[in-house]
């Protein structure tokens, strides 16, 4: 089943018959939906970036002091997992398509070993000369591993990523908008604790999808989700 804005703003609003809908137009609820989404979805990318992942090349950069742009190519990106060599032109000493590209902050590079880039901006940037040290021997295109972001939601008839089954994670906070615009603060408070509730049993479901994948300890989350800025569970 496809969940459309309309179908989530018509479900807010019949959460109690006190809402009038006019007091918050259909532009600014679906301002408040794509943030609620979006939220969801760099929460699920912070705890496990495999459950929205994706996999993508990016655009063809022309010379090798080039950088890739994530946010053109492949775009909506909450988070970066992990990059490959997916193109060279030429030819690049120590380097062949399909080596991981170890990604490195740009301030402790000496963490890992060659080849290195690092991400800034929403850019990828080849660290000094690794990916290539001249014009005619580059890599050219990258194999992007990343945690999708849904796009910014504009009208009622847009589609949400988010999947059926926890729509309640965007429609709560929609109720919870309604009532606060109509001063029912205490109604207001109660849907915040449903939220609560439905908000940690999503995360934790994002957490727990793939647990019989092995990982490295570093991979782990330090510490469980987190819900209204309360840490929850370990």
């Amino acid at each position: 089943m496809t969940i459309l804005a309309q179908d989530v703003i018509d479900a807010a609003i019949q959460r109690s018959s006190l809402n009038n809908p006019d007091l918050v137009p259909n532009a600014q609820l679906l301002t408040y939906l794509s943030s609620f989404e979006r939220k969801a979805f760099i929460d699920a990318a912070r705890i496990n970036p495999d459950f929205y992942g994706q996999e993508a090349d990016t655009a063809v950069r022309a010379d090798n002091t080039d950088s890739w742009d994530l946010t053109v190519t492949p775009g909506n990106v909450a988070a970066v997992a992990k990059a490959e060599v997916s193109a060279i032109t030429g030819a690049v000493s120590g380097v062949a398509v399909g080596d991981k590209v170890r990604l490195v902050s740009k301030r402790y590079p000496e963490i890992e070993v060659p080849p290195r880039a690092y991400i800034r901006g929403q850019k990828i940037f080849p660290f000094k000369d690794e990916l290539g040290a001249d014009g005619t021997n580059f890599v050219t295109t990258l194999s992007v591993f990343y945690s999708e972001l849904p796009a910014k939601i504009t009208d009622l008839s847009q589609a949400l990523m988010l999947p059926d089954e926890w729509q309640q994670v965007v429609i709560l906070p929609l109720a919870r908008v309604l009532a606060m615009r109509d001063r029912r603060d205490q109604e207001a408070q109660l849907i915040e604790q449903e939220f609560q509730l439905e908000y940690q049993s999503y995360l934790n479901h994002v957490g727990i999808f793939d647990h019989g994948a092995n990982r490295p300890l570093v991979a782990v989350p330090a510490a469980g989700p987190q819900v209204g800025g309360a840490q929850q569970g370990g």
